[in-house]
């Protein structure tokens, strides 16, 4: 499959340092990519991944998301090999789709992230995740015709996914989520949380109760800008632009001060009870 569609490069090439933007399910690349600037605004070198509704939901085997999954974790690979101990790279995920993309690519072995920023993620409930999709679409852009045939086409997947959950593993992406939640496969990191109490998707509640978690994983240090008001879901670079530009500088340098984190680090594992 095609992956140029879903993947664009920016920033300085000789950068030391490599953010990876995750973005969040049916989010266009283009749009996903204005968050790029915050970093290229530092010096840092960007990969914008667009997370297509198909690639969010549908098993990745039926959609581009591994091979794009696989062409990133070589990027990062790369990074390590170009510029050793003094490089450093960021995963800045936005929704859970952009969590799921982040998971993909730790799974291909190899990679480790030395921070990781949560855009308006993560949600707790992983059995009714599948049905996430019509909701999601139903928030998207676009007419109510073409919503609705979008949110016809997922209902079935997304019914049968539910149904099944109980007997069977859902496969990658939507498989993949409740790694987020262990320290083993989500190894602690310096990390940043952009948030609103005006998320209709995912309530801030649960931003903060995963916030803690990462803390008793031994994340650190673990930076919140949030609750933001008046702030919509993945809207926050819009509602509060100044604010979000010095969080991520201030994160920035942190992760560039901060140890390396390896690739296969492990603390306790902690899940959660969802």
């Amino acid at each position: 499959m095609c992956v140029a569609r879903h993947v664009l490069f920016g920033g300085p090439a000789s950068s030391r340092h490599l953010a990876v933007l995750c973005g969040w399910g049916g989010g266009k690349l283009k749009n996903v990519h204005k968050y790029a600037s915050f970093w290229h605004r530092l010096g840092w070198r960007t990969a914008t991944v667009e997370m297509t509704m198909d690639m969010t939901f549908f098993p990745a085997s039926q959609t581009a998301a591994a091979d794009v999954a696989r062409s990133i974790a070589r990027e990062c690979r790369e990074q390590r090999v170009a510029h050793g101990d003094e490089a450093r790279i960021v995963a800045h995920s936005f929704s859970n789709g952009g969590t799921f993309m982040k998971l993909a690519v730790l799974e291909e072995g190899g990679v480790s992230f030395d921070g990781a920023v949560y855009d308006s993620a993560p949600s707790l409930s992983t059995r009714f995740l599948p049905l996430g999709a019509p909701f999601v679409i139903a928030s998207s852009g676009g007419s109510f015709g073409a919503r609705l045939r979008e949110a016809t086409r997922h209902l079935p997947y997304a019914l049968a996914a539910t149904v099944a959950a109980p007997w069977s593993d859902r496969p990658p992406p939507l498989g993949l989520f409740r790694k987020l939640f262990s320290a083993e496969t989500n190894v602690p990191r310096p990390e940043l949380f952009v948030y609103s109490a005006d998320d209709a998707l995912i309530p801030s509640h649960m931003v903060e109760r995963f916030i803690e978690r990462r803390r008793m994983h031994g994340s650190a240090p673990v930076q919140v800008l949030g609750p933001l008001a008046c702030s919509p879901h993945c809207s926050h670079c819009k509602t509060h632009p100044l604010d979000y530009a010095a969080a991520v500088a201030r994160f920035a340098a942190v992760v560039v001060e901060a140890p390396r984190v390896h690739a296969g680090a492990v603390t306790r594992e902690s899940e959660y009870g969802v």
